[in-house]
């Protein structure tokens, strides 16, 4: 198997976990997502993981910030190592690939893990179309599984794909708004995601495309359900540094992508991009799962979501019940 996988062997009383990355990912989404680039391998994530920077963090002749970066990041994945629990995940070969051939690798780490793991429960925890992932290959009768957690998956697709050739006007938008020596990098950043949201993998997670009309699985009695949506949208901040008597302050310049969109038409704003509806990806009414379980809707983003403390908390207790 040459698939780029890691695991950890925990205490002989806890289940197996598999984790499941989302489109354009890698493992390190779960296990470093401070040192992983996300959005096909396009933008460091740690920018996404930026705080409201303070005054006594301004460094000398720098305008703009996008806030402060933690030196660490407490995911899922380490609470659960900490915990004991036994974690296996992997790097998909075709982050951006169709759904099938992750579906296909999943076979091949669910075998792995059978025999890594023998006689331990199961449970699968996907992010974003990592759940869409679990649920095909879950059309098949799965030994052991327990549980199927969820988060920003859009279980009833995703209509972000739309919007891909509207963002044109933002680069000129921006370019009004920053400084001149950002305009090339703003450049290259909108046509990497404009190239993403272009891509056919996206197009898959269409509502009503062929891989949701062919989507057979159901719900398996034993096994337990919990998914969690978003409902923030705005995935980082821009500061600009003003001077208020003696001091620096940072004051928001501009909301990614909540102050972008105010220069589309309303008419073609998905709501996965509007606040309290979606989270940037996936709308909190499609991140539901389609059957009977616990459903919680946070105030999150689609990257944010997985160091979500609410979340962490309540998976962790669910699986402490495996």
């Amino acid at each position: 198997m040459d698939l780029d996988i890691t695991i950890h062997r925990g205490g002989p009383g806890k289940p197996a976990v598999i984790f499941i990355h989302g489109l354009g990912m890698d493992k390190y989404f779960w296990t470093n997502p401070l040192e992983t680039k996300i959005f096909a391998k396009n933008i460091p994530l740690k920018v996404f993981a930026a705080t409201r920077p303070r005054p006594a963090s301004i460094k000398s002749g720098k305008k703009l910030t996008i806030g402060s970066v933690p030196k660490n990041i407490d995911t899922l994945w380490t609470v659960l190592r900490d915990k004991g629990f036994n974690l296996l995940c992997w790097s998909q070969r075709r982050p951006v690939g169709p759904i099938d051939a992750a579906v296909e690798e999943l076979d091949e780490i669910m075998q792995m893990a059978g025999n890594i793991f023998r006689n331990k429960p199961l449970a699968i925890i996907g992010h974003s179309r990592g759940g869409l992932i679990a649920r095909k290959f879950m059309e098949r009768e799965v030994p052991g599984l327990k549980a199927l957690i969820t988060l920003s998956t859009p279980h009833r697709g995703s209509s972000l794909s739309r919007i891909g050739k509207r963002l044109a006007p933002l680069s000129a938008f921006l370019k009004g708004t920053l400084p001149g020596d950002t305009h090339g990098a703003v450049s290259r950043v909108l046509k990497n995601v404009a190239d993403l949201l272009e891509a056919n993998a996206l197009k898959e997670l269409m509502p009503g495309s062929d891989f949701f009309r062919d989507l057979k699985d159901a719900a398996v009695d034993g096994t337990n359900y919990l998914s969690f949506g978003g409902t923030k949208t705005g995935l980082l901040t821009l500061y600009k540094w003003k001077k208020e008597g003696d001091e620096l302050y940072p004051k928001p310049l501009l909301i990614i992508p909540d102050s972008l969109i105010k220069v589309l038409p309303a008419s073609i704003i998905p709501d996965e991009l509007r606040p309290g509806k979606g989270d940037f990806m996936v709308t909190a009414e499609s991140s539901v799962l389609p059957w009977p379980g616990r459903h919680y809707n946070l105030r999150a983003n689609h990257i944010s979501i997985a160091w979500n403390r609410k979340m962490i908390s309540t998976v962790t207790e669910a699986l402490e019940l495996l």
